[in-house]
């Protein structure tokens, strides 16, 4: 069987949130509400992996991106990246970002990503760059907005350097 990769479904909500729940993480059912109504409203794609029908992780492609200067240029956002720790170093990221590349590719000849600063980001920074994905350089934004030099901010999940990669056709 494998990996096998799919759209997100309903169903699959409560096993997700007890995935990560299990490890710690707060993801709760009402984020991934949240991704199903936009998917159905055709804002958002969101694709599961399951390795030997086990959840294993997700990504999400939004359409239409909220950091400005991919907003600008019709650059679609792979967003929420998510590989549970047991299921590293599998391919299963890597497969996830293809999904969302193929998919932005009907639109964008570019794709874009942001990536959190922190070092628990660090596997996602490795993969990103592996990927071909390179700054945006525009620096680092906080909470989608951009820093300026001596600015004094909080170091959080929202402290992102953005990338981008060039769709092959």
């Amino acid at each position: 069987m494998g990996l096998n990769i799919r759209i997100l479904e309903q169903s699959d909500i409560p096993t997700i949130v007890a995935a990560f729940t299990s490890i710690g993480w707060n993801k709760p059912a009402s984020l991934y509400e949240g991704y199903l109504r936009e998917q159905e409203a055709g804002m958002r794609c969101v694709w599961i992996a399951l390795q030997e029908k086990e959840f294993a992780g997700y990504v999400t492609l939004k359409k239409t991106s909220d950091y400005s200067p991919f907003r600008e240029h019709n650059i679609p956002e792979i967003s929420d990246l998510n590989v549970l720790p047991l299921f590293r170093n599998q391919g299963i990221g890597t497969a996830l970002l293809h999904q969302a590349e193929t998919e932005a590719k009907k639109t964008s000849p570019i794709v874009g990503i942001g990536m959190g600063l922190t070092a628990e980001y660090g596997p996602a920074q490795k993969l990103y760059i592996r990927q071909g994905y390179v700054p945006d350089g525009l620096g680092v934004t906080s909470h989608a907005n951009p820093l300026i030099y001596g600015a004094e901010i909080r170091v959080d999940d929202d402290l992102v350097l953005w990338l981008t990669k060039k769709l092959s056709h």
